[in-house]
């Protein structure tokens, strides 16, 4: 697969002492400079001593919390008012199940969005009505906080702006800029239609569905913030590369939830046969649904699930092994919802911080336990 050139994000750095250490070090040296001049001027004859250089103190910071992005929706995949948290319930690889430390839910949390529009079929009568739906969505239901990706598979496929502000005219041309191969296209075999002629047959995407998304997902690595892939689609792949499965086995090791917007007139089975289906559900999003008047009703119906999301936390293992791991999410007082989660990734504890003495050690009695289920792959 042919790659792009990307953009590349600054680095941050961290400093390794906070600046509370900073100012105690500070202090410490100056208090030793006094008793030392002190000293001196008391026994002139006796040759001065000179002190060893206090030793900076440095805070090492350890990631110990683990935190999951979680879906919650009704039987039927529609909004729910909010739940008790209290309710919730993890389970790792099929473990004992344990609740989680801390819920909430997601709320205003900075969100980076790519759109990626499937403009290489002949028509979708969601595309026509696009440009104005997604420009309607800054700044009640993307914030300014969020940043926005936009993207249209055609012959090619096209970028038009990345990592981006969202803000209605911003949207609205880098959208239409998306699509207007499409809209040419479209024009150009209304008016042989009308003359009689036999319309342009459409050319074959250089990168498919499964391709494109990965190439997004790829994009989306480089980002900060809540990583959400909105494919507008269909969801039927047309010869790419890359498997499926890679594309879901990536958008779950790097925490990116994938959502799909398509027509009302696919035909959607509960099935392992739908693999865009299986993608959604198992980075922890949802297939939506919509026709050309209810677009923009769905998109911010889309952007809403997001911020009704429900963080959950709980403490990271000292010793659990490297690896793919299963993580299930339930909720003990219903069990009838729509529950998926995001996949999360988080580094395993090195010597240093295993050692004791170097470090504040969590209580065992509150990490959870793991299970012994592995992880089964889906076929090809």
């Amino acid at each position: 697969m042919d790659k792009r050139l990307r953009q590349t994000v600054p680095k941050r750095y961290e400093p390794s002492a906070s600046r509370q250490h900073r100012f105690a070090a500070i202090a410490l040296l100056f208090a030793l400079a006094v008793i030392a001049s002190n000293a001196q001027s008391q026994t002139e004859t006796t040759p001065p001593t000179q002190s060893p250089a206090p030793e900076t103190p440095t805070l090492h910071v350890y990631t110990n919390l683990k935190q999951v992005s979680v879906l919650v929706l009704r039987s039927d995949y529609e909004r729910m008012k909010p739940l008790d948290p209290s309710g919730f319930r993890i389970s790792l690889d099929s473990g004992p199940l344990f609740r989680p430390t801390y819920v909430r839910q997601e709320g205003d949390d900075p969100i980076s969005l790519a759109i990626l529009i499937d403009a290489s079929k002949p028509y979708n009568e969601l595309l026509p009505s696009l440009i104005r739906a997604l420009a309607s969505l800054p700044p009640d239901f993307l914030h300014p906080q969020d940043r926005v990706s936009v993207y249209a598979m055609d012959c090619t496929l096209i970028r038009t702006t990345y990592d981006t502000g969202a803000n209605p005219a911003a949207l609205a041309d880098v959208v239409k800029r998306a699509m207007a191969p499409w809209q040419i296209r479209q024009t150009q075999n209304e008016k042989l239609k009308k003359e009689n002629k036999v319309p342009r047959p459409y050319c074959r995407a250089s990168l498919p569905l499964w391709d494109s998304m990965l190439e997004v997902l790829e994009d989306l690595d480089q980002q900060p913030g809540r990583r959400i892939l909105l494919a507008i689609t269909d969801g039927v792949d047309d010869g790419s590369k890359t498997l499926w499965k890679d594309v879901m086995f990536h958008a779950q090791i790097r925490s990116e939830t994938v959502f799909g917007l398509m027509s009302t007139t696919k035909i959607s089975f509960d099935s392992p046969e739908d693999k865009f289906k299986q993608i959604c559900v198992n980075s922890g999003g949802i297939e939506l649904q919509a026709n050309e008047h209810t677009t923009i009703l769905r998109l911010k119906e889309f952007t809403q699930m997001l911020r009704e999301r429900y963080i959950l936390e709980y403490p990271r293992v000292p010793n659990e092994k490297p690896g793919v791991h299963i993580i299930a999410v339930s909720y003990k007082k219903k069990s009838n919802l729509y529950i998926t989660a995001t996949g999360i990734t988080v580094p395993i504890a090195s010597e240093d911080e295993k050692e004791s003495r170097k470090t504040i050690q969590a209580d065992p009695s509150r990490a959870p336990e793991f299970g012994s289920r592995k992880v089964l792959l889906p076929k090809p």
